[in-house]
Parts: C-alpha cells; structure tokens; sequence
C-alpha cells in the first residue's frame, strides 16, 4: 500500500508539473531508430547479467547458461506485475528448481549481484560529480558520502567472504546478546550462513575479472539504453544527463513504489533532466519512452521465456511448477576449483 502510495505521489507531482497538451506531440515525435537503441542494449544487458549471474555460482557449481536466461528474463516481467519485488523470489524458486539447487544458495547469489550493481552506481557518482560543478556543496558532499558507504558494504561482504568463519563468529557474538525472543526471530548467524554462501565466487581472485568484466558490460548497456531514451527526443544526449538520469533512477529502486517503478522512475529522471536543462515537457516524454520501452521488452523477453521453459502465470503467482515433475538437475560440478 506504501508502494501504490508514493508511485501515486509521484505521478500526481509530475502531473503538475507537465504540460499534457505539449506531452502529446512530443511522444509522437519520438524517433524510432533511438528506441530500437533502447530496447536492444536492455535485451542484451538481460544476456550478459546472466553470463554474470553463472559466474556468482562457480566454482563449485557449473549452472548452464539457458535456465539462468530463462529465469532471470521471466523474474524481471514479474517485478514488472507483482509488488515487493516478488520476480527476485520467483527467481531463486524457479532455478532452485530447474537446476536443483538450493533457495538459500540462489538468494545468496542474487544479493552478491545486487551489492555488484550498487557498487556501479558507486562508480557513476563519483564519474559524475566532477563533471558537475554546479552542484551544491551539500549535494555534492552527499553524494559522495553514499558512494562510500557504497564501498564500505562492498569491503564487508568480502570479509565475509574471505574471512567467513571469524567473521561469522563475530555475528554469533552480536546474536548472542540480543534477547531470546529476538534471537527466534531474528537468527543472525544462520541467515550471514546462508548468504555466506553465495560468496563463494568472491574468494577466487581468478573469478573477477569475469565478474568486473561482465557488470562492467551491463552497465555500459544501461547507459546506452537511457542515451538512445534520451536521443528519440530530440535531444543531444550528454554524459552529465546520461550518468544522472541513471543514478537517480537506480536510487529510486530501494524507494517503495509500486510495480515497475511506475511514477517513481518518471519524477526520477525528469528531476535529472531539469537539472541539466532540458525542459520539463520533454524530460516526462523521455522518461515514459525509456521506461516503456525498457520494461516493455523485458515484458516481452519474460513471456518467451515463460513458453519456452513450460511455465504458467500461475508458476509465477505460487512460485511452484505445478507440471509435478520433479525438476531435471542441470547443475554439473566445476570441472576445477
């Protein structure tokens, strides 16, 4: 309810502040070409975010590449329907199903992932903020302040990546002197446990540069769909506009809202745009193409994907093949350490 909320706060906002007969023709104008760029960089950033995702699961398991394109094609459509960002669950069920492995062990892989993601974005700040004088100190202090946080997160993870038994250790020293009923409901040392083991990848220098390498990738296709979003427009995307519109709305992913983002993502890149001077008629028309052609493909990718690997809408709702066959292993172990 908070999500429906604030997406609805942000569409009224963005309401008042558009003007609707202008928003219409500038839509129209859109240049076909620049929104082909954006939908080929998302479908191809889905491809190499599973090339990643495989890598998150060595070196002990060998997942093959199709379950895991499949998988995160059809959690991606969900997020795009379901509140609570329910695809990322669907994700660890279903390939906890198709390749028999562990829930626990997926969701541990998916945080590894995201923590990559913000560590990008971390990057982006602190490309964009020497481009930007006009910058408020504040802002500009601010922003910098969260990419290190940013990478203060990153160091602890890969301590307990590296470090995993001290490390753990000292959590069960935290868990042990909270009270009993928080201890129940709150199990510190099983839950680090569990994502500790999505980690592992972490601990094998040789497994970075695939890692780095393929975020590296997904990100630079990111960039290129919000250039192409912002060049169907009219306007001459700069790097200023293009690195702000995707900081701002990667952020606005951690703010509640409802499915797909909807308002929250649009009042996030129109508030980038402004800033860097395209006006507000255009920035809103720039932020509905991007946002519907983006989602829109991967809508599309997730329903290939539901067709081809025997899924229903129900699997998706109950997270559950209900074919009662028991799932295929499609996971091989490493052929070296």
């Amino acid at each position: 309810m908070l999500g429906f909320a604030i997406s609805g706060l942000a569409v009224y906002l963005l309401l008042q502040q558009v003007n609707i007969d202008a928003l219409l023709p500038a839509l129209a104008a859109a240049q076909p070409l620049f929104i082909l760029v954006v939908v080929v960089s998302v479908l191809a950033s889905l491809v190499t975010r599973a090339a990643r995702w495989q890598v998150f699961f060595l070196p002990d398991l060998k997942v093959p590449f199709p379950p895991l394109l499949e998988t995160l094609s059809i959690s991606y459509m969900a997020s795009t329907f379901l509140p609570l960002r329910a695809g990322e669950l669907v994700r660890a069920v279903f390939l906890g199903q198709r390749a028999s492995i562990s829930v626990p062990r997926v969701v541990g892989t998916i945080l590894i992932e995201k923590l990559f993601d913000f560590l990008a974005v971390g990057v982006l700040i602190v490309l964009f903020v020497p481009r930007a004088p006009q910058l408020p100190d504040a802002v500009r202090a601010a922003a910098l302040s969260v990419a290190g946080v940013i990478v203060i997160g990153f160091g602890s993870v890969m301590m307990l990546a590296v470090f995993r038994e001290p490390s753990l250790r000292v959590i069960g020293i935290f868990e042990s002197l909270l009270p009993a009923p928080a201890r129940r409901w709150l199990p510190l040392q099983r839950a680090a446990r569990q994502f500790a083991e999505g980690t592992d990848s972490l601990r094998y220098p040789r497994l970075w540069g695939p890692l780095l390498g393929w975020t590296a990738v997904t990100w630079i296709l990111s960039l290129a769909s919000v250039a192409g979003g912002i060049a169907a427009l009219g306007v001459s995307p700069t790097a200023e506009q293009v690195l702000l519109v995707s900081i701002l709305t990667s952020a606005g992913q951690a703010v509640p809202s409802s499915p797909g983002y909807v308002g929250v993502y649009h009042l996030a890149s129109k508030t980038a745009l402004t800033t860097l001077g395209v006006d507000p008629t255009t920035a809103v028309a720039i932020a509905l193409v991007t946002h519907a052609f983006s989602y829109g493909s991967l809508v599309i990718a997730g329903l290939v994907a539901l067709w081809t690997g025997g899924y229903t809408f129900g699997d998706v709702l109950s997270g559950v093949n209900r074919k009662g066959a028991a799932p295929k292993p499609a996971v091989a172990l490493a052929p070296e350490r």
